[in-house]
This record gives structure tokens, sequence and C-alpha cells, in this order.
């Protein structure tokens, strides 16, 4: 695990509605060669992001999270 991966683990659980945590975690867990692992946190990413993005009037960086989740997700297969 890289210190990267244990700072956005730890700010995801005391932080857990935050979609950018796992957005990040997952492109480190990409980075470091677990796919599986990545796809995980780019789901939660993508979903948090999703309802954010439906709450929110300026949502846009929202959706930007769930484009930049769905491209991870691709990138997963």
């Amino acid at each position: 695990m890289t210190p990267e991966i244990a700072l956005l683990s730890h700010l995801i659980e005391h932080s857990p509605a935050h979609p950018v945590y796992y957005l990040l975690r997952g492109e480190e867990w990409l980075a470091c060669g677990y796919p599986d692992r990545a796809r995980l946190d780019f789901l939660a990413a993508r979903e948090r992001a999703a309802e954010l993005f439906a709450q929110a009037e300026w949502g846009y960086v929202f959706q930007a999270y769930v484009d930049r989740a769905e491209a991870g997700l691709r990138e997963c297969r």
C-alpha cells in the first residue's frame, strides 16, 4: 500500500460521502496494478458523485467525477 492509498483510505474512513477520495484512490490502485480494487473505488465514486450531481445547482464538478470514474472503469476492463 502506498502512502497515498493510506491517506485516501483515512480520508474515506472519516468522510465516506466525498466521491473525490474514492476517485483518487481508485486511480492510485490502478496505477499500482490493482484493477479489482480500483474498480470498487470507481464504482463508489460514480455512485456518490451522481447522487451529489442530482442535488446540486452547480453540479458540473460532480459530473466531472462521474466522467472520470467512468474512464477509470474502462481502464479496469
